[in-house]
């Protein structure tokens, strides 16, 4: 589990609407977009640069506090990215304006580290089976990302449930704690399929007889 850190993007008052949004990333700005939260939609933009490091930074768990030229500062949240199909360059990307006194609800991703001793006998492998939690908490509380290390998983029926995560102090755990995040599985064999896939035409041939 990592925590969060405070991440500020400047922006400028955006002009440049609809199709002027491409000259507007041939000089290098990507348009971004503020709203809720009772107040008024913001047009606006950002150095196209700046605005990847920190949604690379941040991703859709952590605040961001918006800068705006000649303005406020806005308290927000990734809601919506969009990417070019080919390169997954950020075209346009919505911020959601929050509060940093209110608990939210956010999916926060999970990730497998290490190596399962179990899987080292024949037959056995890992299945990860649920990759991101939902959790309630104050922005600067919300884990950025849960690890799970599975290098404890040493016999054939081990698992690694929600239950088993290490929750920080503030964090509310939505999620069933029930609900398993990586086990131990036999790998099925094709054995059994082969052997009827040959019998097959043994059958078929002596039904020609």
């Amino acid at each position: 589990m990592t925590t969060q850190t405070q991440v500020t993007l400047d922006a400028q008052p955006r002009e440049a609407l609809g199709s002027k949004n491409k000259a507007l990333r041939r000089a290098g700005f990507t348009p971004i977009h503020v709203y809720g939260h009772g107040e008024d939609s913001l047009a606006l933009q950002s150095a196209a640069h700046d605005l990847a490091v920190a949604v690379r930074h941040v991703g859709r768990t952590a605040p961001v506090i918006v800068r705006v030229e000649g303005g406020a500062e806005h308290f927000v949240m990734v809601r919506e990215i969009q990417r070019h199909p080919v390169d997954e360059h950020l075209l346009h990307v919505d911020f959601i304006r929050i509060s940093r006194t209110e608990r939210l609800r956010v999916r926060v991703p999970v990730h497998v580290e290490g190596e399962a001793p179990a899987t080292r006998a024949e037959g056995l492998s890992l299945s990860h089976d649920l990759h991101e939690v939902e959790v309630a908490a104050l922005p600067f509380s919300i884990p950025n990302i849960f690890i799970v290390n599975v290098s404890t998983m040493e016999e054939p029926d081990s698992v690694i449930s929600v239950s088993d995560l290490e929750i920080p102090a503030g964090v509310e755990m939505v999620s069933d704690p029930a609900l398993v995040i990586v086990h131990i599985s036999a790998q099925r064999s094709g054995s059994a399929g082969t052997l009827a896939g040959a019998a097959a035409p043994a059958d078929a041939n002596s039904a020609t007889k």
